[in-house]
């Protein structure tokens, strides 16, 4: 088991992913009261937010909407493409049990 992350480090790693996911054309934003990101579709409210994105610092990975949504902090690029092509989905819009 790989080391914990410390909050410097948890915060990096949501800096970079932050960039990699704007790059690839989502609106996001850190967030202040827990470390973490939302993201919402180009053109979306903060009303819009359809994903959450946070970092395990015990596990060393990042998860977003739902738990079984994984990634290694160790290749941020791949997190960002595997978040954005779940922002993509249409269902993604729906928080689970609510689709129509």
């Amino acid at each position: 088991m790989s080391p914990s992350l410390s909050r410097d480090a948890e915060l990096r790693v949501l800096g970079a992913l932050c960039r990699a996911l704007i790059a690839r054309g989502l609106c996001v934003q850190m967030r202040d009261a827990i470390p973490g990101l939302t993201i919402t579709r180009p053109g979306g409210t903060t009303k819009d937010v359809v994903g959450y994105v946070v970092v395990n610092r015990r596990k060393g990975v990042v998860s977003w909407w739902r738990v079984d949504n994984l990634h290694p902090v160790k290749d941020l690029d791949v997190a960002a493409d595997r978040i954005s092509a779940f922002m993509t989905e249409p269902a993604a819009s729906y928080p689970p049990g609510h689709r129509p």
